[in-house]
């Protein structure tokens, strides 16, 4: 059973953030260790999340705008909002593939077909798709 706590660490905007480095590091000090080294302040990680850190994300300077967003709209996640998928959420190629961010779509769609808790049970499989996935046109990214 996913505990709540687990639940709470999918951000608004579909990412993961329990598999996110910035949040496994508190029990890796290895990984805690090489997020200083590039520049990480030590009084932001390990990062509890989007929700957790009120939108006060790490690795952006002012307050994540889609956790504003999903605020000042009432709603948990960017699905349940009227105007989905807004620009906030549009694919960039800039960084790709290094920032998850152009899987937020497909993880808000997963999140409202098969639910939040679901969802935590594949996203690390997703992630791997994203990151390691060749892609095979028609088919989708394949992990060999």
């Amino acid at each position: 059973m996913i505990t709540q706590e687990r639940l709470q660490m999918v951000a608004p905007c579909g990412i993961d953030c329990g598999i996110c480095e910035l949040y496994t590091c508190k029990e890796n000090s290895e990984l805690y260790e090489r997020l200083i080294e590039r520049g990480f302040p030590k009084e932001k990680i390990p990062c509890e999340g989007c929700r957790g850190v009120e939108g006060n994300c790490p690795v952006i300077p002012e307050k994540c705008a889609t956790y504003v967003c999903v605020q000042d709209k009432g709603v948990q996640f960017c699905y349940e909002c009227g105007e989905f998928p807004c620009d906030k959420l549009q694919p960039s190629a800039d960084r790709a593939n290094v920032l998850p961010h152009n899987c937020k779509v497909f993880n808000l769609c997963v999140i409202q077909r098969d639910g939040v808790e679901q969802f935590t049970q594949q996203s690390g499989g997703i992630k791997q798709k994203y990151y390691a996935g060749k892609m095979v046109i028609g088919s989708g990214p394949k992990v060999e």
